[in-house]
């Protein structure tokens, strides 16, 4: 399974759902390349034979479908809920409505940066939060106590769910934006970056520039047979592993630089 995650991971598919005997993988239907499934199944390994099909997803109402699904979860002393669920017991709670951004904190991923990210001093700290999705985790951080946060994603639609999220939390200082890495020239102590292999083999020396002395970088996105590319990339710009998470076969890396 692994494997073929793996495989399917290096092309353009934006998530994955992994179950018992296979794997969904999502991609937006106009940017399915014509012989993508032919591509898909000639994976490169012995022993290693795929079968797939596809099939068209038409627009429904998702908020219907996740208000459905979607069940407070704990993560340590923190609770991720809905607007419409009851207020938590838990020490902490997080209001998060996703719609259609990434990260309620259900998915494995997003745990163990929440879990990483719960063991930092936030105190007074600045925090990137790239890929913000629904903003769980730049959210987090600021009610963690750090002074200045800010969050970038590449979707208006997540920046604007970020938004109203952050204000959910009676929080309205992060600051959210659709603004490219390659135009961010503020350093920060800690850089969070929860989004898949290719983008994080691609912006990872930048991320190194970003941070302040004795910065944390923390990602996910990824699985086992990404760790060691993103570590090699990781050391060769200036970055030691500090430590690595694992949950349902995805997998956290925290650096330090």
């Amino acid at each position: 399974m692994e494997i073929a995650t793996a495989w399917l991971s290096t092309f353009a598919f934006e998530s994955f759902v992994q179950h018992d005997n296979g794997i969904t993988a999502y991609i937006p239907q106009d940017q399915t390349p014509e012989n993508l499934l032919e591509d898909c199944l000639a994976i490169p390994f012995d022993g290693v034979k795929l079968s797939g099909n596809f099939k068209t997803i038409e627009g429904q109402n998702w908020n219907a479908v996740w208000e459905a699904q979607f069940h407070p979860i704990a993560v340590g002393d923190w609770t991720v809920r809905a607007s419409f669920h009851a207020a938590a017991t838990t020490q902490h709670e997080l209001i998060i409505d996703p719609q259609m951004s990434f990260g309620t904190g259900h998915h494995a991923t997003t745990q163990l940066m929440l879990e990483q990210l719960m063991e930092l001093d936030c105190d007074n700290t600045s925090v990137f939060d790239v890929g913000t999705g629904t903003g769980v985790l730049a959210i987090a951080a600021k009610k963690m106590g750090a002074s200045t946060v800010c969050g970038v994603d590449i979707e208006d639609w997540c920046v604007e769910n970020a938004k109203e999220n952050a204000s959910k939390n009676r929080i309205l200082d992060i600051s959210f934006s659709t603004n490219s890495i390659e135009s961010i020239t503020t350093n920060f102590d800690v850089l969070l970056a929860n989004i898949n292999r290719n983008v994080l083999l691609e912006h990872l020396p930048k991320y190194a520039t970003l941070l302040n002395k004795n910065g944390v970088l923390l990602l996910s996105g990824f699985h086992e047979n990404d760790v060691e590319a993103l570590i090699d990339l990781a050391q060769n710009s200036g970055l030691r592993l500090e430590g690595k998470t694992e949950k349902a076969g995805w997998i956290c890396l925290k650096f330090l630089i």
